[in-house]
């Protein structure tokens, strides 16, 4: 069973190192029970971003839909392909190779990505992403993306209620306008949990989650 972590992003492409918005964090989006903030410091000129949504179903299912690799090209926006690298689902540890397809003209990018999934002991799971300049050979027909973290978060509410989060930066790196870059940021992620919301409301059963995760 080929199950192991999705970068957040995809987006898999964009993911912050904040745990919550930081003071002047902007209210991008809110509309369709999703709210996405967008906020720069003095290190990035790119936006980062926290976004966050509520669900009502099973925990364990919505981590199963990130960790669900195969089906990731499905609903992830921009998500060309996705291999598992290494995985130890004792340790919680993996190693992920993807490539972005960006729109013509820009050119596809793609990253290795090294990930951890922690449960806490109130139960919140957490998935923690950042790319690696390491893992796998590069390829002349992508831009290797080395500047990126993120992570989602999910905590159980109610029963059949989930609350779930994820945060963002990426340097897409190459020739792109920043203010392309920054509007990318703000809807990529409304459109992932869009996405996310539409899968998870399709009948399927509950795998078992990683070993770590239980």
């Amino acid at each position: 069973m080929k199950k192991v972590i999705l970068m957040a992003c995809a987006v898999a492409m964009l993911a912050t190192v904040q745990a919550k918005p930081v003071d002047n964090a902007k209210l991008s989006i809110n509309k369709n029970n999703i709210k996405v903030w967008t906020f720069q410091n003095s290190q990035n000129p790119v936006f980062l971003y926290k976004a966050e949504t509520t669900y009502d179903t099973a925990l364990e299912k919505a981590v199963s839909l990130i960790l669900d690799v195969d089906h990731a090209v499905q609903w992830v926006p921009y998500m060309g392909s996705i291999k598992v690298l290494s995985r130890d689902d004792k340790k919680g540890e993996f190693l992920l190779y993807m490539v972005l397809d960006f729109p013509f003209p820009l050119k596809d990018r793609d990253l290795v990505v090294q990930g951890k999934m922690i449960k806490d002991a109130q139960g919140i799971i957490t998935i923690k992403n950042k790319a690696v300049d390491k893992g796998y050979a590069k390829n002349p027909d992508y831009v290797r993306l080395t500047h990126y973290e993120g992570d989602w978060t999910f905590q159980k509410l109610a029963n059949n209620k989930i609350k779930v989060s994820t945060y963002g930066y990426a340097n897409p790196e190459g020739s792109i306008p920043l203010t392309f870059v920054n509007m990318f940021v703000q809807q990529q992620p409304y459109q992932m949990l869009q996405k996310m919301k539409m899968e998870l409301g399709k009948p399927s059963s509950i795998p078992a989650l990683p070993e770590a995760l239980r």
